[in-house]
């Protein structure tokens, strides 16, 4: 389940980049909300993701699909990962506003619905690659990333992952 949704996760977080700005806008806004309480905020550089790109590597236990999911990220410098579902419903609509607000005007690549549930998924698509992708949920989570990721190598993951 772990392995599945870590997969899932970073397979939708690549499936989009965002327009130059969008993601510093974001994460200077979680940084305003990072002392509220329920707010959790958690973000890897160049030096932490190539850190655990590393040790991920060199753990020996992985299987196929690890392996595929390790290549396709290989070009990912920086990733933010922000849960807002547990701050007071008065602070999550004033985040939600601001969050979409920043979102509005940017390429819509996917949206998903589930259960009353959204998912949506924004960026720039640069030809065989993508970069800079924001996930957006609905229910209290927002993943930034910066970096990118081959189309080929985005296909080659999902099917190992099916």
């Amino acid at each position: 389940m772990k392995k599945a949704l870590l997969t899932l996760i970073l397979a939708l977080a690549t499936l989009a980049s965002a327009w130059a700005g969008k993601p510093s806008q974001l994460i200077r806004l979680a940084r305003q909300y990072k002392g509220v309480d329920g707010f959790e905020m958690l973000s890897l550089g160049p030096m932490g993701t190539a850190l655990l790109k590393g040790t991920v590597s060199l753990s020996g236990n992985l299987d196929k699909e690890d392996r595929a999911a390790l290549k396709a990220f290989t070009d990912i410098r920086r990733f933010t990962l922000i849960d807002f579902e547990d701050i007071p419903a008065d602070k999550k609509a004033s985040f939600t506003a601001k969050v979409e607000r920043i979102l509005k005007g940017m390429d819509l690549i996917l949206e998903a619905k589930d259960d009353g549930e959204i998912l949506r998924i924004y960026g720039i698509d640069k030809g065989k690659r993508l970069k800079d992708c924001i996930l957006y949920s609905s229910d209290g989570t927002l993943l930034v990333t910066s970096g990118s990721i081959g189309l080929e190598q985005l296909g080659q993951l999902m099917e190992v992952a099916e």
